[in-house]
């Protein structure tokens, strides 16, 4: 069971988070400390912080291979008409040096939840589905493109559709200055309306707003959003995405304390 419904909730994650226009980007309030969401990334990028207005995010492909090392974090937050709460969090973990990465996904809310781990090493990928008694382990080989697959799991977004994105100063983000830029516009996300909040009822979207951060070499290293409607019968319905990239170059992906069980219990699958 909790198989079946990870898969049904990834599948509209990921359809939330790409097809449907949603995001790799993360959502409103940024904490005064810098912590807010991220997404994106830089070629090597527009190195000159500046003083421009212009809302330019770049490749981030480059820039991380550079890095050799990099955390991803997302977090989607969802507030149905029934006032139902479910929140989706994945972290990953990635470095490139040595060909190693590390990820946990996790659900929450008022319904059952679920979980998995994977981790990656060597040609071979190891994921932990469960926790408790209730744990199975796969192993099956893995590709080598843990950089693309990474990205592909928060930088969906396209950026450019908030070029209109205003400037509106600059702080700091994981040890680095940034510039923030915010951008509103409800009348885009009214037609996400009903398909996101899961309702079959209208929804009006009341209120979008888009923060991203953007550091020095043109990467979006925090980025979010958040969308707040109501029901046609008044139910308040709200939806938070929020999605991070930090400790470049200094993250470490050691071996999971599961990983014995894994090789001795797990499904090989080729």
């Amino acid at each position: 069971m909790r198989t079946q419904i990870l898969t049904v909730l990834v599948a509209f994650l990921l359809v939330l988070a790409g097809c449907a226009g949603a995001p790799t980007d993360s959502t409103t309030a940024t904490p005064s400390d810098g912590s807010s969401g991220g997404s994106g990334g830089s070629d090597g990028g527009t190195g000159d912080m500046g003083d421009t207005d212009d809302f330019v995010v770049d490749d981030a492909t480059a820039a991380l291979r550079a890095a050799g090392s990099f955390t991803s974090t997302w977090s989607f937050r969802l507030v149905d008409s029934e006032g139902q709460e479910s929140t989706f969090t994945n972290a990953y973990y990635v470095d490139l040096d040595a060909n190693r990465t590390s990820e946990a996904f996790t659900i929450t809310g008022d319904g059952e939840g679920a979980s998995y781990e994977r981790f990656i090493a060597d040609g071979m990928s190891y994921t932990r589905f469960g926790d408790g008694d209730d744990v199975v382990y796969q192993v099956f080989p893995s590709e080598d493109n843990q950089l693309e697959y990474a990205l592909a799991r928060g930088a969906s977004f396209g950026y450019e559709d908030f070029e209109d994105a205003t400037l509106v100063g600059t702080e700091t983000f994981d040890g680095v200055t940034v510039q923030r830029y915010e951008y509103t516009d409800p009348m885009l996300w009214r037609q996400y309306g009903a398909g996101t909040f899961g309702t079959d009822q209208n929804v009006t979207i009341t209120d979008f707003t888009l923060v991203v951060l953007v550091d020095e070499d043109g990467i979006a290293r925090s980025s979010g959003w958040e969308l707040l409607g109501e029901t046609e019968s008044g139910e308040r319905v709200s939806a938070e995405w929020q999605f991070e990239l930090t400790a470049l170059g200094s993250t470490d992906v050691p071996d999971p304390d599961w990983l014995d069980d894994a090789r001795e219990e797990g499904t090989v699958t080729y």
